[in-house]
């Protein structure tokens, strides 16, 4: 009898270390405006997220205050906007969040939901991104610094909304988009490149790309299909970048306009 309760008692503390943990800064007395450390884990309802198999750091606390990521941490499946509202995640200058390489992550998966990736801090996707996937989500992913997909990639999948920004000086590595140029981007969805921007992909994406361009689901500088793609053979890599503001072309002169253009034929 005394074998089974103890045999019982690691099984239940076993299923703890591996149950889902949610941000709740509340109750460490943490409340907006003030801002609450990713890494604390009174912040969280189990301790901060780990590696385990089955770790899930979830976000649907309302009003809770933001996350800011200052360190290199793993989230585990990482879903953000799941039955309330997701709130904020920051990623700060120096800092690393990764995601579980074997299952699924989601900005917005059925709620509101904001993840912002600061200068100098860097989101690893290491599965599947969802971007705002099913009915009533609206996920936005701001980029500035770097973030990387290393599965399939998709805004507003499953009836969502999802936008992606990428700022000036931000870098979206994607590893893989469908080809029909409606599939990854679904309509009331947007890709939206700004400034020196950029969006990388493996591969010769090139009229992928346009396809996704043409049916307006990728923007520069806000302005739909205002972007160009081009393809290094070296590199095996395709670059997405936003064409520049006609007053921008003005200044960089008919040299660099000549450039641009013969990039536009590659």
């Amino acid at each position: 009898m005394k074998k089974s309760a103890v045999l019982l008692m690691v099984v239940s503390l076993v299923c703890v270390s591996n149950a889902a943990t949610v941000w709740n800064p509340a109750a460490n007395g943490i409340y907006p405006p003030d801002v609450g450390d990713w890494g604390d884990a009174a912040n969280w309802t189990n301790g901060v997220p780990v590696t385990d198999g089955d770790s899930k750091s979830v976000f649907n606390v309302t009003d809770a205050a933001e996350a800011q990521v200052a360190g290199t941490f793993d989230a585990g499946q990482l879903v953000q906007g799941d039955g309330g509202p997701g709130g904020v995640i920051r990623v700060l200058d120096g800092g690393i969040l990764n995601t579980r390489t074997d299952g699924w992550s989601s900005i917005g998966w059925n709620n509101v939901a904001n993840l912002i990736v600061e200068s100098g801090g860097t989101f690893n996707f290491g599965n599947h991104a969802w971007i705002g996937f099913n009915p009533g989500a609206a996920g936005t992913v701001d980029v500035y610094g770097t973030v990387t997909v290393a599965q399939m990639f998709g805004l507003g999948w499953n009836g969502g909304d999802g936008f992606v920004n990428v700022y000036s000086g931000g870098l979206l590595a994607l590893s893989n988009i469908h080809g029909d140029g409606e599939t990854s981007i679904k309509q009331n969805s947007l890709l939206n490149i700004m400034g020196t921007g950029i969006v990388t992909l493996p591969g010769n994406f090139m009229g992928v790309i346009g396809n996704y361009a043409d049916n307006g689901l990728i923007a520069g500088n806000g302005i739909l299909g205002n972007v160009e793609a081009t393809y290094d053979s070296d590199l095996d890599l395709t670059s997405v970048t936003a064409i520049p503001e006609p007053t921008t072309l003005a200044l960089l002169g008919l040299g660099a306009v000549g450039l641009l253009r013969k990039k536009k034929t590659r």
